[in-house]
């Protein structure tokens, strides 16, 4: 059905969202910029990048604002005849 798998695209952008949120919050609470934004910086704007380089760990990148869009499809929905979990079930026996 077209609207189920609209309502699971939805969630699913949803959930993604919340939990690179959560990754970014906490990696600038640890001021560690795991996700290369200074590195952007540097590629785009070398000369500004002189600029904020010594302070980025410490001043600029804790603050930083990040817009997060997300883009997720499901390509197939499909049914699986026999579920992987009874497959566990009968090589424990």
């Amino acid at each position: 059905n077209p609207k189920v798998i609209t309502k699971i695209e939805q969630a699913l952008r949803k959930e993604i969202k919340k939990e690179l949120q959560k990754a970014i919050e906490h990696a600038q609470k640890d001021k560690a910029d795991i996700f290369g934004f200074g590195e952007v910086v540097h590629r785009t704007r070398p000369n500004q990048w002189k600029k904020l380089e010594p302070e980025w760990s410490n001043l600029y990148f804790p603050k930083l604002n990040v817009d997060i869009i997300v883009e997720a499809y499901v390509r197939r929905a499909g049914l699986r005849n026999k579920s992987f979990l009874s497959g566990i079930k009968e090589n424990q026996k």
